[in-house]
């Protein structure tokens, strides 16, 4: 089976305009992304999906792919799904264009993980977190597994909480990378918002309310910048130029 690695990068940013093109070090953000995903093995290929010609030219001028998107398309997963319209390919992974530092090695225990798994519809990544700030956070999505590792529900809100309402010793947060086949895909994009994702603003609930599976691979060693703000781009910065 084919499994394709696609980027979406779209320009329009409000705290961040123009972020996919913001220099690092001598590089635009969207190629120091590309680089990291390209390093994953079990890639067949690697492509940036955009709605700017600006995104295009600078990827295809660094000889890698790029290709235009619809401009209507509200997220990521619509992205890649109005990708797949015109392509080929049995599995897509979904890498966000603005985590530079991205670790090719999950990406690819992710892969692993999915095609190993009988019936597999849909598999992202997490990891365990003992810091009560982080599992406090709303803008980090928290994951509850069955024993086998799918997903039972993702949550804003610390999940599980103890019965007197204490946190955990650890959590499980999120980290935004998603497998899917193309039949998934389909099925998801062909759906309106459901009850929980309105709720929550966390589109992964439309696949959990919807019937689909979602296993959940869990990594070490994860470093996270997501690159927002502008101070987040002098972070990044920063660790490029220390090498």
């Amino acid at each position: 089976m084919k499994v394709t690695g696609c980027i979406p990068s779209r320009y329009a940013s409000t705290r961040l305009p123009g972020k996919p093109l913001c220099d690092i070090v001598g590089k635009p953000m969207v190629i120091r992304v590309l680089e990291k995903a390209r390093q994953a093995k079990t890639l067949d290929d690697v492509i940036v999906l955009t709605d700017d010609p600006r995104i295009l030219d600078t990827v295809n001028h660094a000889g890698y792919k790029a290709v235009m998107t619809s401009s209507q398309c509200a997220s990521g997963t619509d992205r890649i799904a109005d990708y797949m319209q015109q392509a080929e390919g049995d599995i897509f992974v979904n890498m966000q264009g603005d985590e530079v530092l991205l670790n090719p090695a999950h990406i690819d225990r992710l892969v692993e993980d999915f095609t190993r798994t009988a019936n597999a519809q849909m598999g992202t990544l997490a990891h365990w977190v003992t810091d009560k700030t982080i599992l406090a956070d709303p803008t980090t999505a928290k994951i509850v597994t069955a024993l086998q590792g799918k997903a039972l529900y993702f949550s804003r809100n610390c999940i599980p909480v103890t019965q007197s309402g204490d946190y955990p010793a650890q959590g499980l947060v999120h980290i935004g990378v998603y497998i899917y086949t193309r039949q998934t895909l389909e099925k998801l994009t062909a759906q309106t918002q459901t009850p929980l994702e309105n709720i929550e603003k966390l589109e992964q609930l439309r696949a959990l309310e919807s019937g689909i599976d979602i296993q959940v691979t869990t990594v070490e060693d994860y470093q996270s910048l997501s690159v927002d703000t502008p101070q987040d781009l002098e972070k990044a910065r920063q660790l490029f130029s220390a090498g």
